[in-house]
C-alpha cells in the first residue's frame, strides 16, 4: 500500500476488519461506489473473532442461523455439517465472511481489493481538516494514510487482556491468550512439542474459557491420550459463567438466541431506556411490587435450569473440584458472564475430564502455576481465556478526551476536566433514571469491576457530539453483532456525510448522560463504561433507524395497530433478512433526494 499524500486524501479509512469493518466498507461503497477507501486490519485475514486465524477444534458459534449474517447475503452453513439446535461451527462463519469479501464488487473493484492486512495501526489524529492514520505492516514498514473520513471498528475483541503472571519467564510452558490459540496448532495434531505438552490449563472463567476446557478434555491428538486438563477460575473475579441451554420453549424459534432477537423479550429486559416510559408496561414492572416479583422470577429460570442440567452435587464420577462451576451470578442484572451450552455431554465430559481450581494465580514456577492458598498446579500450556481490553491505543489521551473515548483514571488533568463538564449532568441524569424505574434502588450490592477509565461520552455509541468526520462502530457489548452492524453503519455514514439533523451539543449530552446512568444501574458489575446492551439490542437498533426514518425492517405502522399485527412484531424473531429493503430504503430517502435536487 502506498503512502496516501494529504493533499489527495482518501474518502474514508476504516480500521478493524470485523463484522463491523466489513459491514462498514460495503454499506459505504454501496451508497459511493466511486470513492476511494481503505480498511486496515492487523490480522491475517477479515472476521474478527471469526477470523480464520483465531479457529480452534470445537469452537462453535452462539447465535442461530437465521440470525447470522448481513441481509444482502444469506448466511447458509454446509447441509452435512454438524448442527446443534441451529448453531453452527465457527468455521463456517469464517467461510462465510472470506465469501461475502470476495463476491462484492463496487465501481469495477472488488470488496476485498480495499482491504490491508497485516497492518498495525498505531496512531490515529486529526490535522486540520484532515486525518492522519500511521500504521506498519510486516517488515516493520511504515505507512501513513491521509482521509476526510475514519470510521473506527475495531470492536472490543481486539486487544488481548492479559492477567498478570508474577514469575511468568520462569515457566518452561507455552502461554497464549484465546486469540492466539488457533494460529499457534494447539489441541490439532500439528501442534509443536505436542509430546511435551502432557498438562493443559485453561485460566479464566467465561464462555472462550468453557470451549477451551472442553476442547482440551475431547482432545485426542496426542495419539489418542488424553491430557491432564486444569481450569482456573480466580476467587476475585465474577465467578464462573452461567450456562443457559440454547433450546427454546417455544416451537417458533429454533434456539433461545432467536427468542433473544423479539421486541417482547427487550421488553421484559430490567429497565429499557430506548422504549416509551409512560405505558403500562412500565408502571406495572417497575412501580409495582407484583411487577419486580415477575421479572425476579422469569429471570431466574434459566439459572435454575442450567443448575439442574449440570448437578453440581450429585453428578456421578465428577473430579472433587466440579462443584467450582456452580455459579452465583445474577442473571437478572448480569453479575457474572453467561453463555450457551452447546454440546449434550459437556457438563459429563468436563466434570470426568477436567480438575476445577478456584483461586488466582500469584507465582509461575517452571513447571506450575501457585495459587493464592499455596496449590500448585501442575501445567504444560497455559491458555489465557481472560477476555479483551478495550482500549484505542492508537488515539492519545488527549484526541481520545475530545472524541468521547475512554480514557485512563491515570491522566489525572484530562479526566479532571472532563469529570468538572460532566458531574452535575451525571448527578441530574441519575436521579431520573431512579425516577423513572423505583425498583431499580432495590439492586443488591454486587462485586464490580474495577473502574479504571472513564466512560463512552458518545451519542448513540457512535459518533462525537463535536467532530463528525469519525465515527465508531462496535462499541456496544451486544450478543449479536450482525445485527447491529448494518443500522450502525447506516447511522455513522449518515453523520458523516451530514445527512441527518442531530440534536444540539447541550441536547446530546443530556442523553449521554442518561444513557451511561442507566448502564451503571442496570448493570452494576460492569456498566461503568456506560456501553452494555445485553437486552436491549433490538431496541437500541430500533430507535436508530426509526432516527433516520425507516421503517423497512418492520410491519406497517397501520398493521400494527391491529392485534395480529401487534402479536406478531412482539414475538416473531427479527432476522437477518429483515433488513434486506434498508439499505434501499436509505438510498432513496437520503442518496436520490440529492440528485433530484441536483
Amino acid at each position: 500500500m502506498a503512502t496516501i499524500s494529504p493533499d489527495s486524501p482518501l474518502d474514508l479509512v476504516i480500521v478493524g476488519a470485523g463484522i463491523y469493518g466489513i459491514c462498514a466498507a460495503s454499506t459505504y461503497l454501496s451508497l459511493h461506489p466511486t470513492h476511494n477507501i481503505r480498511v486496515l486490519e492487523a490480522g491475517p485475514n477479515a472476521g474478527g473473532v471469526w477470523s480464520k486465524a483465531r479457529h480452534y477444534p470445537l469452537f462453535w458459534a452462539q447465535i442461530g442461523n437465521r440470525v447470522t449474517g448481513f441481509p444482502d447475503y444469506e448466511f447458509k452453513p454446509p447441509v452435512d455439517g454438524e448442527d446443534y439446535y441451529d448453531l453452527s461451527d465457527a468455521r463456517h462463519v469464517s467461510q462465510y465472511l472470506e465469501d461475502y469479501l470476495e463476491g462484492r464488487v463496487y465501481g469495477g473493484k472488488g470488496l476485498k481489493e480495499r482491504f490491508e492486512f497485516e497492518t498495525w495501526v498505531r496512531d490515529v489524529r486529526k490535522v486540520e481538516q484532515v486525518w492522519r492514520v500511521e500504521a506498519v505492516k510486516e517488515g516493520d514498514r511504515e505507512v501513513v494514510c491521509w482521509a476526510r473520513k475514519v470510521i473506527v471498528a475495531t470492536g472490543l475483541s481486539s486487544l488481548p487482556n492479559m492477567p498478570d503472571l508474577p514469575g511468568r519467564e520462569k515457566f518452561g510452558g507455552l502461554v497464549l491468550h484465546q486469540k492466539d490459540v488457533g494460529r499457534s496448532l494447539v489441541l490439532t495434531t500439528s501442534e509443536p512439542n505436542i509430546d511435551a505438552h502432557e498438562s493443559i490449563t485453561i485460566y479464566g472463567g467465561g464462555k472462550s474459557a468453557a470451549d477451551l476446557a472442553y476442547a482440551a478434555a475431547k482432545d485426542t491428538s496426542r495419539q489418542g491420550k488424553h491430557r491432564k486438563v486444569n481450569w482456573i477460575i480466580r476467587s476475585s473475579g465474577s465467578g464462573p459463567l452461567s450456562f443457559v441451554h440454547p433450546r427454546s420453549l417455544f416451537s417458533k424459534y429454533r434456539n433461545l438466541t432467536e427468542l433473544g432477537n423479539t421486541r417482547a423479550l427487550a421488553c421484559m429486559a430490567c429497565a429499557n431506556p430506548y422504549l416509551p416510559g409512560n405505558t403500562w408496561r412500565e408502571w406495572f414492572l417497575y412501580h409495582t411490587p407484583m411487577g419486580e416479583m415477575l421479572l425476579e422470577y422469569l429471570w431466574s429460570l434459566p439459572q435454575a435450569d442450567s443448575a439442574k442440567l449440570a448437578d453440581f452435587e450429585g453428578r456421578e464420577g465428577a473430579l472433587p473440584g466440579f462443584g467450582g462451576l456452580k455459579s452465583d451470578a445474577n442473571a437478572r442484572w448480569h453479575t457474572g458472564p453467561l453463555g450457551l451450552l452447546q454440546r449434550d455431554d459437556f457438563w459429563d465430559v468436563v466434570a470426568k475430564r477436567v480438575q476445577v481450581w478456584r483461586g488466582d494465580v500469584v507465582d509461575v514456577k517452571e513447571d506450575c502455576l501457585v495459587l493464592d492458598d499455596g496449590r500448585e498446579v501442575k501445567s504444560d500450556v497455559l491458555l489465557c481465556a481472560t477476555g479483551w481490553r478495550e482500549d484505542m491505543t492508537f488515539l492519545s489521551s488527549e484526541e481520545a478526551a475530545r472524541l468521547g473515548v475512554p480514557i485512563s483514571l491515570d491522566e489525572q488533568e484530562l479526566v479532571a476536566i472532563e469529570n468538572g463538564h460532566w458531574n452535575a449532568l451525571d448527578t441530574q441524569a441519575g436521579a431520573q433514571v431512579l425516577q423513572r424505574w423505583p425498583s431499580m434502588k432495590q439492586t443488591a450490592k454486587f462485586k464490580k469491576n474495577a473502574v479504571t477509565t472513564t466512560p463512552y461520552r458518545l451519542y448513540r455509541y457512535t459518533t462525537p457530539i463535536h467532530d463528525h468526520s469519525i465515527a465508531f462502530l462496535g462499541i456496544p457489548l451486544v450478543p449479536n453483532s450482525y445485527h447491529t452492524a448494518l443500522v450502525q453503519a447506516l447511522f455513522a455514514i449518515a453523520c458523516l456525510d451530514g445527512k441527518i439533523d442531530l440534536p444540539s451539543p447541550e441536547a446530546m449530552e443530556e442523553d449521554i448522560a442518561f444513557v451511561n446512568a442507566w448502564c451503571r444501574t442496570r448493570y452494576p458489575a460492569h456498566g461503568f463504561k456506560g456501553n452494555v446492551l445485553e437486552m436491549e439490542m433490538l431496541s437500541f437498533t430500533d430507535s436508530l433507524l426509526e432516527q433516520l426514518g425507516l421503517s423497512s425492517h418492520r410491519l406497517p405502522e397501520e398493521a400494527r395497530k391491529t392485534w395480529r399485527g401487534w402479536w406478531s412484531d412482539a414475538v416473531d424473531p427479527v432476522l437477518a433478512n429483515h433488513y434486506a429493503g434498508t439499505l434501499e430504503e436509505y438510498r432513496t430517502r437520503y442518496m436520490k433526494a440529492d440528485k433530484d435536487k441536483a
